[in-house]
């Protein structure tokens, strides 16, 4: 089967246009992942690459933690919060 060039342009731009919507669909979906938080005291956010964005910790948790309970705290909200992300990602991917 031979196509002509108009034909074969009309193929690739349907193509291109299925591509822009699953993306743009993509998109939309990574914007709606949100992870719960893990403690009260320290935040952490990651984007879609798994990159930590934003991290916060409550000025009074200095106080109201030993260094050591805070540490391992920061642990836990950094590691928690990055495996929900992934496992939320992963849903996406296979949907």
């Amino acid at each position: 089967m031979t196509l002509t060039d108009d034909e074969y342009v009309a193929r690739v731009e349907g193509a291109v246009a299925s591509l822009r919507a699953r993306n743009a669909a993509w998109l939309e979906a990574i914007n709606h992942v949100e992870v719960p938080a893990v403690h009260e005291a320290v935040t952490a956010r990651f984007d879609s690459n798994a990159t930590l964005v934003e991290f916060d910790i409550d000025p009074s948790a200095l106080s109201d933690y030993t260094n050591t309970e805070l540490e391992q705290i920061i642990t836990d909200v950094l590691r928690n919060t990055h495996q929900a992300l992934h496992a939320q990602m992963m849903e996406l991917f296979a949907t």
